[in-house]
């Protein structure tokens, strides 16, 4: 096979650079809108990260051919411009002419044997090129992907494999075993029929995998993917293909809202509460409307059951939401504070303790006060605390505490 020339070398290092995405590690160019050269002329194009005939090692690997090309056919939905397609092909090795399989991989394929499930087949993680490997250290919840399979035999069956192993240069052999197979850490693993007849419409489905521990090894270190458009090697009509679009890795989500800075609280006040969000928040590949983060303060005895909403952001992302007490709930002393999240749907954990949200209700002169007391707090209008001594004239709001609670009033400083 002639000599491979790779990608220059700004995408030697884009592995590193993009795979870790917001939500955990993702595959690099997972939407397929990048392609690279491996050679001289258009026959050689593969998408950068993702692999077919043309960047194959093995001792018949110069007998394979073009089977992979951007498309602009891409699923419903999509932001982006191309997906990849792939096909099957009759590849002659010598005298005999075999069926290879439409196949992509974010590996690497080894063709070294002319029998299409030859053990010398295989698709495999190269760990010392970063072009034929994804490093990960956790295994995802599940695997998302779109597919467009158009095939002569409605019977046939086409495949979407992602498999998490261990420190090996793993295989996905033809034959149907891993090796090392000790390596093999988790799969996610979905067999698929037609989504229309060859030369049909572009029917796409959107696949959603999980995975599978069901390996020997519990010590993720890369994740290899695979997409025939046949299970079976050396099956298929030369006029059947697939179009491959948005793979996503999802990861479990979860929503944990931070500590507040008090326990008390005055009717329109405002106040800050932090929050941390982890895992996949709105699937960039679902479709779906963009994630809010909700503040909702229970009942004056610390239910749920109907909320009241302080405030809700837009983001996919840990921060802080500011919010403002309503003017017009109850006064009480057993509120609690809690978060809730839309795409994905989650609920936090309150904030801990109760809240005792009170009005500013009284007014009273300032001689009624007695300003040094170790029970009195003192507030401006905007529930600010103030230090006694930094009062200037104005009207504020004292808050004590009592054996039967907090009592607040409002006073003027002259």
């Amino acid at each position: 096979m002639k000599n491979l020339r790779f990608f220059l070398s700004v995408f030697c290092c884009l592995g590193s650079m993009f795979c870790f995405a917001q939500y955990g590690t993702q595959f690099e160019n997972r939407g397929f809108e990048s392609w690279a050269n491996f050679g001289s002329g258009n026959d050689t194009y593969e998408p950068v990260h993702w692999h077919s005939g043309m960047s194959a090692s093995g001792s018949y690997s110069y007998a394979l051919s073009k089977q992979i090309e951007p498309s602009t056919v891409v699923r419903p939905g999509s932001t982006g411009t191309q997906s990849a397609r792939i096909w099957p092909k009759i590849v002659s090795f010598l005298w005999i002419n075999v069926t290879a399989n439409g196949n992509m991989t974010c590996g690497r394929m080894n063709a070294g044997s002319s029998s299409a499930s030859g053990s010398s087949n295989y698709n495999y993680t190269e760990r010392d090129d970063n072009r034929f490997s994804t490093p990960i250290n956790t295994v995802p919840d599940s695997l998302s992907v779109w597919v467009c399979f158009r095939s002569v035999d409605a019977n046939q069956n086409a495949r979407a494999r992602a498999m998490v192993h261990g420190d090996a240069d793993f295989r996905e052999v033809a034959d149907g075993t891993f090796n090392p197979a000790d390596m093999l850490v988790a799969t996610a693993s979905a067999t698929f029929k037609r989504t229309s007849q060859a030369s049909g419409n572009y029917t796409w489905r959107r696949l959603s995998v999980p995975f599978v521990h069901n390996g020997p090894c519990n010590n993720p270190k890369y994740i290899l993917f695979t997409v025939t458009t046949n299970v079976t090697p050396g099956e298929g009509s030369g006029d059947d293909d697939m179009l491959v679009d948005d793979i996503l890795l999802i990861y479990n989500p979860s929503i944990q809202m931070g500590a507040l800075n008090k326990d008390h609280y005055l009717l329109g006040e405002s106040l800050t509460i932090p929050f941390t969000l982890t895992g996949t928040m709105s699937a960039e590949n679902l479709n779906g409307t963009a994630n809010q983060v909700i503040a909702q303060l229970s009942s004056a005895n610390g239910s749920f059951n109907n909320p009241t909403e302080l405030g809700r952001i837009t983001t996919n992302s840990s921060g802080n939401i500011t919010v403002t007490i309503p003017t017009n709930v109850v006064v009480g002393e057993h509120y609690r504070i809690r978060l809730v999240t839309t795409n994905y749907p989650m609920i936090s954990n309150t904030n801990g303790t109760d809240l005792n949200i009170t009005s500013p209700a009284t007014e009273i002169a300032e001689n009624d006060i007695d300003m040094e007391a170790t029970a009195v707090e003192v507030f401006d209008i905007s529930g600010r605390p103030m230090n006694h001594e930094d009062l200037t004239p104005g009207i504020y709001v004292a808050r004590y505490k009592t054996e039967k609670g907090f009592k607040t009033k409002k006073f003027l400083k002259r």
